[in-house]
Parts: structure tokens; C-alpha cells; sequence
């Protein structure tokens, strides 16, 4: 059985769960990266990969009037998120259902570290199918600079991968990075010299390419 399903089936439930306290407004690394961008921008939609229950989605809607959209395995998560207004639909990244050219800031909210990887060409190919050009990507996650592959201590047969997830996409002449923050995991917000603890914040563009 892939991560996707082992998810799908429960266990995106269950980090619902263990996680949703932890999930809050105040120092939030994806929030903060996202003010340079609307200082600058015309942002009239966003989607969050890894909404959870949309907290930061909603706080984005009602400061910025943006419409907004979410996805999560969980569907604990997307019942509390639409009880926040939020139009959340149960899935995964590999397969958006939201059409081509849609969204003007794509949010990834530290979920990649739990997907499959041979799912990875997938998910960075639906992000940019829905991204407009000229528009931005904003990633929460674990980082490193090599990938480290760890045993996911909450399920028998899962891992959690460490990498530079920014790469996925700026590989290609057409992204750009405009900005990458590595902090620290466990002490948020803070700088750590444990590589095995460091999360990245990184804000990307999607260029007009003519």
C-alpha cells in the first residue's frame, strides 16, 4: 500500500488530530511570507495544498477578500474547513480537481514531506497546470540540502522525506525563488544549527514565458 492511500484510508485523520492545536495564525511562517506578495500583487485567488482545517485560509479571505480553495486526505480537516466558509474538497496534490490557469498563489502547507515519491512529478505538474503564469507558490516544509528518508513514527510503512522541495519546481527556467527562510521545526520561528530540524518557508514565481 502507497502513503497516498494509507492517508486516504485514516491516518490523515489521525495527524488531523495529533496536529490541529498546533495549527494558529499567530507567527506563522506561510502567513508572513505572504505579505510581500499581496503588498505587491493582485491576488484574486488562492488554493492550500495541506489546508488542514483552513485557518490560514480564512484569515487570507477575510484580510484580502481573495477567493479561496482547499485540499486535504483528511476529512475531519475539510469538515471544519468548509464550517469556515472555506470551498475544501478531500484529495490528494497529484490529481487537483480545479481548472487550468485558476489560481494566483498556490500554498503547499507542509504535506509533501509525507508524499509518495514517485508522486512527486505529479504534484508539481497539477500545481503548475493550476497556477497562472505570473503567479506565485508559497512552500512550508522540512528541509535539507540531500534527501534524508526517515521511518514516519505514527504508521508502520510510511516515511517522512527531508529535502529542498523548492527544486521540484525551480529546476525549471520558468520559476524563480524570491525568497527561502530555514528555521527551526521543533522551537518555531527560531534559527537551529540541527539540520535534522530545519523547516523551509520558500516563496516562488511562476515567470511569463514567451
Amino acid at each position: 500500500m502507497n502513503q497516498k492511500t494509507t492517508f486516504l484510508n485514516g491516518e490523515a485523520n489521525s495527524w488531523f488530530n495529533r496536529n490541529k492545536n498546533n495549527l494558529r495564525l499567530e507567527g506563522d511562517p506561510v502567513l508572513e511570507a505572504c505579505i510581500p506578495i499581496f503588498a505587491n500583487e493582485t491576488i484574486i485567488s488562492i488554493l492550500e495544498i495541506g489546508c488542514g482545517n483552513g485557518f490560514r485560509l480564512e484569515y487570507l479571505s477575510n484580510s484580502t477578500g481573495a477567493k479561496v480553495f482547499g485540499l486535504d486526505p483528511s476529512p475531519l480537516a475539510i469538515s471544519e474547513a468548509k464550517a469556515r466558509g472555506i470551498a475544501a474538497e478531500v484529495g490528494t496534490a497529484d490529481k487537483l480537481p480545479w481548472p487550468d490557469a485558476s489560481m494566483d498563489l498556490v500554498i503547499f502547507g507542509f504535506c509533501l514531506y509525507l508524499c509518495d515519491r514517485e508522486d512527486l512529478f505529479k504534484i508539481a505538474a497539477e500545481a503548475d497546470r493550476v497556477l497562472r503564469n505570473s503567479g506565485w507558490l508559497v512552500i512550508l516544509d522540512f528541509h535539507s540540502r540531500d534527501q534524508i528518508i526517515r521511518p514516519y513514527k505514527h504508521s508502520e510503512g510510511i516515511n517522512s522525506y527531508k529535502m529542498d522541495y523548492s527544486k521540484a519546481f525551480t529546476w525549471h527556467p520558468g520559476y524563480t525563488t524570491y525568497s527561502q527562510r530555514i528555521t527551526g521545526h521543533s522551537n518555531r520561528g527560531k534559527f537551529v544549527d540541527d539540520p535534522n530540524e530545519w523547516i523551509a518557508t520558500t516563496t516562488i514565481r511562476k515567470n511569463i514565458i514567451q
